[in-house]
C-alpha cells in the first residue's frame, strides 16, 4: 500500500509539474543549433532640405561666369561659378538651415563643364545635375529642364525638378 500511495504521489507531482522551457537567451544553444537572427535597428534617415540661396551666399562663388538653379516655383536654390579655363573645377552653393555650404565640381572643365550639370561635393553633401530638355530664352545664355539629386550622410537622399539656367 505504500508502494502505491509512493506512484500515486509522483504520478501527480508529474502532471502538476510545469512543462519543460526553451533556453533563454544568455543559455548555450547546443552546438550545430543556428541562433536566432535578430535584425538590427534600422535608424531613421530625416530628409535633405535646401532653403533659398540668397545673394550674400554666392560671394563664395569663385569664377566670371554663372548658372543657376531654379526649382519649379522659381526659387534659387543653387548658384556655381566657374572660368573660361578648362583645367580649373567650377564652384557651387547651397543653403542649410539658413547657412551657405561651398561646393566644387568633382571634374574640372570650367564653365563648359559646369553647363552640361555635374557632380558637386562639400559639407558632408554630393550634389548631381542632371540637365534636360532645351527651353527658349530670351539671353545669350542657356536653359534647360533639370533635375538636382541631393545626398548626405545619414540623410535621405532628395530630388527636385526645376531650371538649370547658364550664362555670363
Amino acid at each position: 500500500m505504500r508502494n502505491l500511495c509512493s506512484a500515486l504521489l509522483a504520478a501527480t507531482l508529474a502532471a502538476c509539474s510545469p512543462a519543460p522551457q526553451a533556453p533563454t537567451a544568455n543559455e548555450a544553444t547546443p552546438a550545430g543549433t543556428p541562433a536566432p537572427v535578430i535584425p538590427a535597428p534600422r535608424p531613421t534617415l530625416g530628409t535633405i532640405t535646401l532653403d533659398p540661396v540668397g545673394e550674400a551666399a554666392t560671394g563664395v562663388l569663385k569664377g566670371e561666369l554663372r548658372c543657376a538653379f531654379l526649382s519649379e516655383q522659381g526659387v534659387l536654390l543653387f548658384a556655381a561659378a566657374g572660368d573660361a579655363d578648362p583645367a580649373s573645377h567650377a564652384t557651387a552653393v547651397v543653403a542649410r538651415a539658413g547657412t551657405p555650404v561651398a561646393l566644387r565640381a568633382d571634374a574640372t572643365g570650367g564653365f563648359d563643364a559646369m553647363r552640361q550639370g555635374g557632380g558637386f561635393a562639400g559639407g558632408g553633401l554630393r550634389i548631381s545635375l542632371t540637365r534636360g530638355a532645351d527651353r527658349a530664352t530670351g539671353h545669350e545664355g542657356s536653359s534647360h529642364a533639370a533635375t538636382l539629386s541631393i545626398e548626405g550622410a545619414g540623410m535621405a537622399p532628395a530630388a527636385i525638378d526645376g531650371i538649370w539656367e547658364c550664362g555670363p
